[in-house]
């Protein structure tokens, strides 16, 4: 799961801003930004937000033995939503649109993991 995951993701939607693999020591080792999109937070803020994110899922699945798998996490802000799904030994984070169906592109994204770990 990688370069080609992220390309068909970033391709399948122009409210998709960025779309990246994660590994976990919080380093993108896939992935990029839609054409002509800007960055919203750059250099040791966009670092910690991916740090951030691991964390996040990390302490999610802590509760997995008596909530269930945590498939997902979403953090919805005036400018974007934040979407972040745990594959393999990282995440894939992606940055979408304020306008973007965040349901739709969820549920695509979750249709997509399914498929490459079939």
């Amino acid at each position: 799961m990688g370069s080609e995951l992220c390309d068909k993701i970033v391709n399948m939607n122009e409210k998709i801003r960025f779309v990246g693999i994660v590994n976990s020591s919080g380093e993108v080792i896939s992935g990029g930004f839609q054409k002509d999109v800007e960055p919203l937070l750059e250099g040791p803020d966009e670092q910690e937000l991916y740090v951030q994110s691991l964390s996040n899922m990390a302490i999610l699945n802590n509760y997995s033995d008596r909530l269930g798998k945590a498939y997902y996490h979403i953090a919805k802000h005036d400018k974007v939503s934040l979407m972040t799904f745990p594959v393999n030994d990282g995440i894939l984070c992606l940055s979408v649109s304020s306008e973007a169906n965040i349901d739709k592109i969820r549920d695509d994204i979750l249709d997509m993991i399914k498929n490459k770990n079939s």
